[in-house]
């Protein structure tokens, strides 16, 4: 979980995929990078030090990130451009409203091109909207995250609209009086938002079951491929983890992260080279000695990818670390 300022803060920034960890406000995010090159990715961030927040993010690369929400906070996502990324076992669409419960752990896919709105506030404030708003019941729904997509006319009224309010407290954002509380006009946005919801999800059919499914078989890989990243890591025994044939396997990877299972698998092997690099030197560890404690076996390969990936050298990393 990000600390939240404790004075009014706004930044503009195009970023790269090492600097995303704190790109979304009430939380901080764990990255791996799921393809090669890409442009710095445009994120907007108003924050306010009584843990309310707008977040304007356009994503240039291909990358899985995972955090912890704030547990007293409620995000809003309007989604622009959806891209086929994914956000808590959802395939997002153009359009798209997601409301992520406070305390929720975070996981998401992000392709090229998503594109999106995001309202943070505090979970009573955001409870008091929807009952006024739209009459729910928040306990009862509270628990998990929920989707619904809009009209496209009313997306776009909602898109201009959070848009052109950044724009306005951006100028307020650097008055020390600024109110811990949510503007009016905030409070407004979120209370019209929800109220599209309800119509909306009243004849939403719901998400597709069948990608759900392809969500959760991959999910499923990828958290036991996390906990024996340091093993041999046969298709087949993938497979037999998750319950499917290797041509389902395929296509939920496909259709989950864009890369197959191998390709998957030898890119978080890089990415936790990348972290334990920032720290070797510290920890008294070679570059050797890291790829070898995470699998890799053949070092002339792994430097060649490693670079492919992140634009430097393992050595270049390992340099550039800290030294006790």
């Amino acid at each position: 979980m990000t600390s939240w300022p404790s004075s009014p803060s706004h930044r503009d920034v195009q970023l790269g995929p090492d600097q995303l960890a704190d790109a979304a406000s009430g939380m901080l995010v764990e990255v791996d990078r799921l393809s090669a090159g890409g442009q710095p990715s445009r994120i907007r961030q108003i924050q306010s030090h009584g843990k309310w927040a707008i977040d304007l993010a356009e994503f240039n690369c291909a990358l899985r990130a995972s955090g912890g929400l704030d547990r007293g906070s409620v995000v809003v996502l309007a989604v622009e451009r959806a891209r086929e990324s994914t956000i808590c076992g959802i395939p997002l669409q153009d359009g798209m409203i997601v409301t992520i419960p406070a305390g929720t752990t975070v996981t998401a896919t992000v392709k090229p091109g998503l594109s999106y709105a995001g309202a943070v506030v505090p979970a009573a404030i955001w409870a008091e909207i929807q009952a006024v708003a739209a009459g729910v019941i928040v306990e009862q729904a509270a628990d998990q995250t929920r989707a619904v997509r809009l009209a496209t006319s009313d997306a776009r009224t909602f898109r201009n609209q959070i848009v052109l309010m950044a724009d306005r407290l951006v100028a307020a954002a650097s008055d020390p009086g600024y109110s811990e509380h949510p503007p009016i006009a905030f409070t407004e946005y979120l209370g019209s938002l929800a109220e599209a919801c309800a119509v909306a999800d009243d004849r939403d059919p719901g998400i597709d079951r069948s990608a759900r499914r392809h969500l959760r078989q991959a999910w499923k890989a990828q958290d036991f491929i996390h906990a024996h990243i340091r093993e041999e890591m046969p298709i087949i025994r993938l497979c037999r983890e998750v319950g499917v044939s290797r041509r389902q396997l395929e296509y939920a990877f496909r259709a989950t992260f864009a890369v197959s299972p191998r390709e998957f698998i030898h890119a978080l092997r890089l990415n936790e080279a990348r972290r334990q690099l920032a720290t070797a030197r510290a920890n008294g560890l070679s570059v050797t000695r890291v790829a070898t404690d995470i699998g890799i076996n053949h070092l002339g390969r792994f430097a060649a990818s490693y670079r492919s990936l992140f634009g430097e050298s393992p050595k270049e990393t390992f340099l550039r670390a800290e030294r006790p």
